[in-house]
């Protein structure tokens, strides 16, 4: 009996999530280029250092509703990084692509990504660079 109660809990911990630190990223070609990063204050300092400050101090900002989360915060508005950039970032700190959607019509378009970071690896972060490629549009 022991071993059967033994080899249920073995499995049940087989069977959990890893946990996780996730941000969400939100790119829209409004005048330019729009990015937006919803997820933990603290996980969004640690990554985006320039943002420090401004996140302090906007208290009344719409994007900082919550004391411990943002929603929406306009990353490119306080830091000059491109979309590429910003995930040439996150891939560097040991985050990955879990999920993306996008859609839109012509005037309002927007692509978004769910980026994760397993909480056990995040020692282990490799420090080899991680390049996307770039191709020049027509």
């Amino acid at each position: 009996m022991v071993r059967e109660l033994e080899r249920w809990q073995a499995e049940r911990e087989a069977q959990r999530v890893a946990p996780c630190e996730c941000l969400v990223v939100r790119v829209t070609p409004d005048l330019g280029e729009r990015i937006a990063l919803s997820g933990e204050k603290v996980l969004i300092e640690e990554i985006f250092p320039e943002t420090g400050d401004v996140m302090c101090n906007s208290v009344t900002a719409g994007w900082n509703q919550d004391p411990t989360h943002v929603i929406r915060f306009p990353l490119n508005g306080y830091c000059r990084l491109n979309s590429v950039q910003v995930l040439e970032r996150l891939f560097q700190k040991g985050f990955s692509i879990k999920a993306s959607c996008g859609g839109g019509v012509d005037s309002s378009q927007f692509s978004e990504y769910v980026l994760c970071r397993d909480l056990r690896h995040s020692q282990s972060i490799t420090s080899t660079p991680i390049r996307i490629k770039q191709e020049p549009l027509d």
